[in-house]
């Protein structure tokens, strides 16, 4: 290929990885990502690797997903940087996972203390629907606006208050104050 090719390519990949930046500006995913095993790094990061070589079509090679990554002064940042903190992320996640189903096997979560969680997931489930449908308007009325920003702000103030580790105690626990 030659010079003027991969430039055109390196343009049309960081176009492809916008909506990575876009999707760590959000609200809800910063709430989440608050109480997540994630940094902010390895996040982007997962991002970059997964979903700009999807969006892209092809295979990116990690030198450019490298270089792709949120830096101060927006070099990117070295393969082996990338990779390593790709690694970091793999690693939470696939602990996070396991922690799921352990408590899955378990049969926790069918036990009260989870509902609140479930109702969260089901509620983030519906404004992603209306993102996607918003998202698909040319133009959003004020009411389309007011619906997308109550739904955010319904989901945030939940997240809130998942977030304290007393609500992964039984009803009997908090009543008696015991730890």
């Amino acid at each position: 290929m030659t010079q003027g090719t991969n430039d055109v390519n390196f343009e049309k990949i960081r176009k492809a990885s916008q909506g990575t930046k876009r999707v760590l500006r959000e609200p809800i995913m910063k709430s989440l990502l608050q109480n997540s095993l994630l940094t902010e790094t390895q996040l982007e990061t997962l991002l970059i690797d997964l979903l700009v070589e999807d969006n892209f079509g092809k295979h990116i090679p990690y030198d450019t997903k490298a270089s792709l990554r949120t830096t101060e002064n927006g070099k990117g940042v070295s393969r082996g940087a990338f990779n390593r903190t790709l690694q970091q992320a793999r690693e939470n996640i696939t602990k996070s996972i396991y922690t799921m189903l352990l408590l899955g096997y378990l049969g926790l979560f069918e036990i009260a203390i989870f509902r609140p969680f479930e109702e969260v997931a089901a509620k983030i489930g519906d404004y992603r629907h209306i993102r996607e449908v918003l998202a698909g308007r040319e133009k959003l009325t004020e009411e389309d606006l007011e619906s997308h920003r109550a739904a955010e702000e319904t989901i945030i103030s939940a997240l809130h208050e998942l977030a304290s580790p007393l609500n992964l105690k039984t009803e009997l626990s908090k009543e008696t104050g015991s730890e």
